[in-house]
């Protein structure tokens, strides 16, 4: 059910009664996967099955004749491949859409693993590993759904261990480093952020803008992603005006102190002191703060001001270097040998 949630999110958008139908898709879509793992199936059934709700019936009578089949799902699927046909294919596209990925050999490779090669989420979580997902901005269209399923997964597993765990925390804990997170976004993103800390998982998320943040969750979702963490760091280069101000506002204010001087008709002067109070750092100056400069701001503190260090001078530098090249030389052979 979690990973059928994290394909089909965002199927339906920008569509009248988006909620219906991105629930029709989701129950197709668990229903087709349920079958799939019932009968042993690969990919390339999967896949038949989501080109056209026909082929699907295989799936219908998987669900209805399998012991372990869970109760009712068979009948959901019938349902909606029943349904009338305008309505069944409007849902069947989006399945359609879901599994597009699979029509590309290589990403139909990369789910089709032999029978030694296992992942197993829980083990991964009680070994303290590490798992590098590579995305790019336009392969994220096609493979969006599918990264989100396998990283919904490990998190859905790690809720799991830490409920059985002292103080119902993982140990060793998760962390999860999001990098352009809006590319790829994760549906259970906002209750994570809200009560992740709390069971062991750690979630940082790299935004362009709270703007991109709003295009993919919608406001509230956003929102709670933005006022649910912990620490913030905002860096220089925004254009949204509401947010810039925003947060020009949420950095507070700081006393200014001016001092005027006037000259009365006895020709002697008079100097006076007020006490203004006046933003810490105006829209503008967050806009423009320089390359390697940011404000952090951390639960109730005052705004901290940060000067990065680049990576470039880091004691460790030469080594980063070395393993990026490792890494795209490792890029590289994957692709040639996928032509």
């Amino acid at each position: 059910m979690v990973r059928a949630k994290a394909l089909t999110s965002g199927t339906a958008a920008g569509t009248t009664d988006s909620n219906f139908w991105q629930a029709s898709a989701e129950q197709a879509v668990r229903c087709l996967l349920h079958a799939a793992a019932l009968g042993g199936y690969s990919c390339s059934e999967l896949f038949r099955w989501s080109l056209s709700a026909v082929h699907a019936r295989e799936a219908v009578q998987i669900l209805n004749g399998h012991p372990d089949a869970a109760a009712g799902w068979y009948q959901g699927l019938d349902a909606i491949i029943s349904a009338d046909p305008r309505q069944r294919d409007s849902v069947w596209a989006m399945v359609t859409i879901v599994f597009s990925a699979l029509a590309d050999p290589r990403v139909m490779d990369a789910l089709s693993p032999s029978p030694d090669e296992v992942f197993d989420p829980g083990d991964f979580l009680r070994s303290d590993g590490t798992v590098y997902l590579l995305g790019t901005s336009t392969g994220s269209a096609a493979t969006a759904g599918l990264v989100g399923a396998f990283v919904e997964d490990v998190v859905e597993a790690a809720r799991r261990i830490a409920a059985r765990s002292p103080a119902a925390r993982l140990d060793p804990p998760l962390t999860l480093v999001l990098d352009e997170a809006a590319n790829y976004p994760l549906p259970s993103l906002p209750a994570l952020m809200s009560d992740g800390g709390g069971t062991g998982i750690s979630t940082v998320v790299v935004l362009q803008s709270l703007a991109q943040a709003r295009a993919v969750w919608g406001e509230h979702a956003a929102s709670a992603i933005w006022d649910a963490a912990i620490v913030k760091v905002i860096l220089g280069g925004g254009s949204n005006a509401r947010d810039l101000e925003d947060l020009s506002k949420l950095l507070g204010q700081r006393e200014e102190t001016q001092t005027s001087t006037s000259r009365g008709a006895d020709g002697r002067r008079t100097h006076s002191t007020t006490t203004t109070r006046v933003p810490i750092l105006e829209p503008a100056q967050l806009r423009t703060l320089p390359f390697g400069k940011a404000v952090m701001l951390l639960r109730a503190a005052q705004p901290i001001d940060l000067a990065m260090t680049p990576w470039t001078s880091r004691k460790d530098a030469q080594q980063l270097v070395a393993d990026r090249r490792l890494l795209e030389e490792a890029i590289h052979r994957a692709n040639t040998s996928d032509e």
